[in-house]
């Protein structure tokens, strides 16, 4: 590192390969703020920078700017979720003075974060004048909900619009959650977000004509950070990518999170990805009696499952509620089936019984815990998770949030955590409100961008106004280490309707070496992966439209087809159509993909 002094009133900050840059400046009395551009194009206007603590600016609107540092970065890291892939992300830090202030500005190629270093001391936070400013007619993409569980839950259906309609178009008014993504006249795509969300509210994004500003739960009242905590605000991200591709591997979000204290997760045996059973979104009469439940766990052993999760009433419906469960972890270690369980987050507020309960599945054999209805990103909640992350690392539990706002890449730092929800996903379709199949085809470019998902898809016998096929595209589109299968394992092993897929189901891999977004995809309207595990491809499409749309499968990112069989799922009548294919035959084909419908393709290398 070394120590610049700037005399310019504009500070120039260049990405690693000069192609992004950020200019930082002021501008008289209105304060402080920065652009975005792309070569010669901007991409982000004149936006503001600005903290209120305490009601007063924490950048002195009399101070200079002055480039303190520059520093070139590469993080590396190997994550779960790309099956420990290793990723390497280099980019340009630059800490600025504002007279006693300081911001940091992380500037990649693929685009540039902003965080302000706080004062070693209590902090009450009033406010954040933090923007973006965008062409206002860019496209956008956000989550729409009509009533206040909108940015309770972040479960909105993914819905189109312009940036300068953002501030009108929701009835719940201008606040928007993250990410937003825009995809700009030459179709490229920006996104804002944050990262390392942590000892801070979450951020939201209030819209105000082409213009979105940091916006937090707490409003006027604000909220506390203690000199312990971090002693920075989260990265407030701008992200660009030139095609879907890009973003949906766009490495800002896990590359601006930090790696995981290592006494905490010193042993991290006990982490471990699979497919999970689930009999909650199919209950009957039978919910919960612990000899369904063993069956369930039987077929889940005969579909090659890791894991079944017994959800919400457990606790009441078992008057020896630890016997049964005990009873159930001991006849899933039997089959190779572990077991997790749901609890309703407010009785684990208070500390003590947090421990112990988390004590008691450690003891048993739990594998992990579903916790529900945070309902918030205040700061409270976020400290919440982050303690609850902690203690369940202790007692080596997996986690699973529901009820929560999206990921911040905080499964970098916390390893134990393997989903979480933050999405609209499948228990609407239970709901009266089931999932329409353009939502579907746009999670992968929205709530994915941020991390896993617990959707829990492949609901087939409630699968609303979208094929089968498309149901088990899902399954691949959808990444998340923890994936929950919504159909009963029971279901897809008698009822001979399934029998086409099982192969799939049983081989279906939850954690990925690379994706490919192939041509033809188009945010709510076509989503097409091709996913790599190990030798094996995976190619997964679905249609978001009502109408039949024809694609060109195009493989050349597969050198040798010839090493490899195919499998081919489709869609016919109602059922299931498995074809062994050559795969020769598939590159640069013509397929239609029916209304609503999807197919899945298997490549399998022969000589392995």
């Amino acid at each position: 590192m070394h120590s610049v002094r700037c005399a310019e009133k504009v500070l120039v900050l260049k990405s690693p390969s000069s192609s992004l840059t950020v200019r930082v400046f002021k501008e008289g009395d209105k304060g402080f703020f920065y652009t975005l551009s792309l070569k010669n194009r901007t991409l982000i206007h004149a936006s503001h920078l600005g903290l209120s603590i305490a009601g007063r600016p924490f950048l002195n609107p009399a101070a200079k700017l002055k480039l303190i540092s520059s520093n070139s970065i590469t993080e590396s890291f190997s994550l779960l979720r790309h099956n420990y892939q290793v990723k390497n992300v280099s980019y340009k830090s630059y800490r600025i003075g504002i007279g006693k202030s300081l911001i940091e500005f992380a500037v990649f190629d693929q685009g540039c974060a902003i965080r302000y270093h706080l004062p070693a001391k209590q902090v009450h936070i009033t406010a954040e004048q933090t923007s973006f400013v965008l062409d206002g007619s860019a496209g956008a993409w956000f989550f729409e909900r009509t009533n206040n569980w909108k940015l309770k839950s972040y479960a909105g259906l993914w819905t189109e619009t312009r940036i300068d309609s953002l501030d009108k178009i929701s009835p719940t008014g201008p606040v928007q959650g993250k990410p937003v993504v825009a995809q700009l006249a030459d179709k490229s795509y920006l996104f804002i977000t944050e990262a390392a969300l942590q000892g801070y509210s979450g951020m939201r994004l209030k819209a105000n004509k082409n213009s979105l500003t940091v916006d937090f739960t707490e409003g006027d009242k604000g909220f506390y950070v203690q000199p312990d905590q971090l002693p920075f605000t989260p990265w407030r991200i701008i992200g660009w990518a030139a095609n879907l591709n890009e973003l949906v591997n766009q490495p800002l979000v896990e590359a601006l999170n930090a790696n995981p204290d290592s006494a905490l997760f010193k042993n991290t045996d006990y982490i471990m990805p699979g497919k999970s059973a689930w009999s909650w979104i199919t209950k009957d009469g039978n919910y919960l009696d612990p000899v369904t439940e063993k069956s369930i766990i039987d077929a889940a052993a005969r579909l090659n499952y890791t894991y079944t999760l017994i959800d919400d009433g457990w606790e009441e419906k078992w008057k020896q509620k630890w016997e049964v469960l005990k009873d159930l972890v001991e006849y899933g270690r039997k089959k190779k089936i572990k077991v997790w369980v749901w609890k309703d987050s407010k009785f684990l507020r208070d500390v003590a019984y947090r421990d112990a309960f988390l004590d008691t599945l450690g003891r048993l054999g739990v594998a992990g815990i579903k916790i529900d209805f945070m309902n918030s990103e205040a700061k409270e909640l976020i400290d919440f998770e982050t303690s609850f992350l902690k203690a369940a690392a202790k007692k080596k539990l997996m986690v699973n949030f529901h009820g929560c706002q999206t990921s911040t890449g905080e499964y970098r730092t916390y390893p134990n955590e393997m989903t979480r929800e933050g999405i609209r996903g499948m228990e609407l379709n239970i709901m009266n409100e089931p999932i329409p199949a353009w939502h579907n085809a746009a999670l992968p470019f929205t709530r994915f961008i941020m991390g896993p998902a617990d959707y829990t898809p492949g609901l087939f016998s409630k699968r609303g106004a979208t094929t089968l096929t498309h149901q088990l595209a899902l399954l691949y589109l959808f990444d998340s280490p923890f994936q929950c299968i919504a159909e009963n394992p029971v279901t897809l092993l008698k009822d001979t309707l399934y029998r086409p897929i099982l192969p799939l189901i049983r081989d279906l891999p939850t954690t990925w070496d690379s994706t490919l977004v192939l041509n033809g995809s188009r945010i709510g309207h076509c989503a097409i992966a091709a996913k790599k595990k190990g030798n094996d491809w995976y190619l997964a499409a679905i249609n978001g439209l009502a109408a039949e749309n024809s694609i060109t499968l195009d493989l050349s990112f597969i050198k040798d087809l010839s090493a490899y069989t195919a499998i081919v799922i489709c869609d016919a009548k109602g059922a299931f159509s498995a074809s062994s294919v050559i795969p020769a035959m598939l590159d640069r084909k013509n397929i239609s993909i029916p209304p609503s419908g999807g197919f899945v393709v298997h490549l399998k290398r022969k000589d392995k």
